[in-house]
């Protein structure tokens, strides 16, 4: 069976028996699964946490499944979004996908296709340690560890290097201060305040490129972004 480790997918669909059916078939293939009833809870988890892949019902209790679709672009232009729901309306369908839905799947479905259709977003992603991440004048070589730009290495911090890391590989996407603070020093490390000192400290050294002092941007009360550059 194949694995799909270290990607996380979020169920949003208030049918309990859809969403223990999606947690245990995505589950026993490698991948972490959660799941919410709503659309606030869903975008609550998305703002806290990192995650790869959505799978998001229209037909939520809170609000329609088309404005959380919409709020998730102006979030995040990277997170994939499958939409799995019963309307089959071909004019919801492409109201999804022009709102910036990655797919679209009709309830009855077959999970064998749906699993393929979550394969398929993944596919381009590489693994990280054969990867070489290049944005602008910024370049990350996941496997020996280092950082260029323009082609000159830059020395961080372990910590450092992490926090960048962390940021690269969720290019487009806001991290939390929670998030970045558990996954690089866990839940009793560092305080916004100590992360906002590395946070300094990375801008300090990259940011001697002109070009790269809009790449990190600060989302006040949230997080933070590596932007794409063109």
């Amino acid at each position: 069976m194949e694995k799909l480790f270290n990607k996380t997918i979020l169920i949003i669909d208030e049918d309990k028996m859809n969403q223990v059916h999606l947690k245990n078939g995505l589950s026993e293939r490698g991948l972490k699964v959660f799941a919410v009833d709503n659309a606030q809870e869903g975008i609550d988890f998305v703002i806290k946490n990192l995650v790869d892949l959505i799978i998001l019902d229209l037909n939520l209790p809170d609000r329609d499944g088309m404005s959380v679709i919409e709020f998730l672009r102006s979030f995040n232009n990277v997170i994939s979004i499958i939409v799995l729901t019963k309307r089959s309306n071909i004019d919801d369908k492409v109201l999804a996908l022009d709102a910036g839905a990655n797919d679209y799947m009709v309830k009855p479905y077959s999970f064998l296709e749906l699993f393929a259709r979550v394969k398929k977003e993944f596919r381009y992603k590489k693994d990280l340690d054969e990867h070489i991440l290049t944005n602008g004048p910024l370049s990350i070589d996941y496997g020996s560890k280092m950082v260029f730009v323009n082609g000159k290495e830059i020395h961080l911090t372990n910590f450092e290097y992490k926090i960048l890391l962390i940021l690269a590989t969720n290019i487009g996407k806001t991290v939390s201060y929670e998030s970045l603070i558990n996954a690089v020093w866990g839940k009793d490390g560092q305080d916004q305040n100590g992360l906002r000192v590395f946070m300094a400290g990375i801008r300090k050294k990259i940011e001697k490129d002109k070009s790269l002092r809009k790449m990190i941007r600060t989302c006040v009360g949230i997080g933070y972004r590596m932007d794409i550059i063109e």
